[in-house]
């Protein structure tokens, strides 16, 4: 039977499984709803102290790409773009810890972990951080990102001395972090936005300061147009996230992953069970959920640890440490690439081959021909592969170059002419 606990940084959980703060977890009964789902980790929702963010900018959502099904109403495609401007939390975190001290017990008799996520602005850091350690929680998210900068309601710049404010300025984050691990003694996490930049030099510059652990990531702004109207969807840039965020979240949790020693939590992108293990693979230990429990129920947590489960058994995994950061020492650069990795060409079998086409459609180095099947000129073939994954009938495979000569040669097929000595290749 597969075993789901881990450790999260310093943090012992029952399942890597966290829910992303936000809607999930923003009141007393919905932290206890969140608690009995399954989730290993509670991340409550975001608070911040300016009055303003209290209400800004708009718990709107809008759903693109969502296609829907009348025979199945809670199928959910397996892609779509999810823009909102979904504000934090109306309470104060001052008023905010009453809720943490009223379900902080319930979380640990149902064997999860409570975790406060706030802003804040100056000494404000410290006060709210030892209120949410008093008042139960078991760990901090500082929230490096939520709420963007006011634009347009606040003339005082010190106001924009909050949430992303320190995901550009992380050495002034790595700061807040080590203020604050100096005061209470429960693991932190600084949650950072993906529209900033160098992530492992500032996961780098947090862990120094004594953080536990790092968030990737909130929200980032994106924007789409309707193009019947011409208007902005949701009226401009907003927060948006969906399933295609995923490959952008595995490339910088894989570069933390490695260049750091502390816990690094999976946001945006993770929508199915299969997604927990890919981020796991690529160097997460938790994996925060909370837009596909929004559309699917709490009821969808039960299917994501089963599938994990599931897969484990499948896979002989005992723990989660036994597939744990698998993917890391698999990373190849483009060095390691030349060096490694040897060349291919694809060869179709003509028995399978129905003759279609479909393959010469999307061969841009003049390999194939058709004469009813196709044929493959394999001293043209570059070995992209790309015909091998959108041949129907699976009639196409790739094979290993006996060296980069043929290679080279088959590149530059339609100019051999412009090819340099065969003897520059080899050296």
């Amino acid at each position: 039977m597969a075993d789901l606990s881990t450790k999260i940084g310093p943090l012992e959980v029952k399942n890597p499984i966290v829910t992303g703060a936000g809607p999930l977890a923003g009141t007393v009964e919905h932290i206890k709803a969140c608690a009995d789902a399954g989730f290993g980790v509670v991340i409550t929702k975001t608070t911040s102290t300016p009055w303003h963010l209290q209400r800004y900018p708009r718990p709107l959502y809008t759903l693109l790409d969502y296609k829907k099904n009348p025979q199945k109403p809670y199928e959910v495609p397996d892609n779509f773009t999810w823009i909102h401007r979904e504000h934090n939390s109306v309470f104060s975190p001052y008023k905010f810890v009453k809720i943490v001290e009223q379900s902080a017990k319930y979380v640990k008799e149902k064997g999860a972990r409570l975790v406060g996520s706030f802003s804040a602005r100056g000494p404000e850091w410290d006060e709210i951080a030892e209120l949410y350690a008093e008042a139960g929680c078991d760990a901090l998210e500082l929230n490096f990102c939520c709420p963007f900068p006011p634009e347009g309601l606040s003339q005082d710049p010190e106001y924009a001395k909050i949430g992303i404010y320190y995901t550009n300025n992380p050495l002034e984050g790595a700061m807040i972090c080590e203020r604050i691990k100096k005061k209470i003694g429960i693991p932190i996490f600084a949650k950072v936005s993906p529209d900033g930049s160098n992530f492992a030099e500032l996961a780098k510059a947090y862990e120094r300061a004594g953080a536990d652990g790092v968030t990737m990531f909130a929200n980032n702004k994106i924007m789409r147009v309707d193009i019947e109207t011409g208007k902005p969807v949701n009226y401009g840039p907003a927060p948006g996230t969906g399933p295609w965020a995923k490959s952008l979240v595995l490339r910088w949790i894989s570069e933390v992953a490695a260049k750091t020693n502390f816990g690094v939590m999976g946001g945006r992108g993770a929508a199915a069970w299969e997604d927990a293990i890919e981020f796991i693979m690529a160097g997460a230990d938790g994996v925060q959920y909370c837009t596909p429990v929004m559309l699917r129920g709490l009821g969808y947590v039960n299917e994501i640890l089963g599938g994990m489960a599931s897969f484990m058994d499948r896979k002989g995994y005992k723990t989660i440490s036994d597939f744990a950061d698998k993917a890391l020492n698999q990373i190849y650069n483009n060095k390691d690439l030349v060096d490694k990795v040897k060349p291919l060409y694809a060869e179709v079998d003509l028995k399978k081959c129905v003759g279609c086409g479909r393959c010469k459609k999307v061969c841009w180095y003049d390999v194939i021909e058709m004469h009813r099947k196709a044929i493959f000129k394999n001293e043209r073939c570059a070995g992209c592969s790309l015909c091998s994954q959108v041949c129907p009938a699976n009639a196409i495979t790739m094979h290993e170059r006996d060296n980069d000569v043929d290679h080279f040669k088959a590149l530059a097929s339609a100019h051999p002419e412009l090819l340099p000595d065969d003897e520059i290749f080899l050296k």
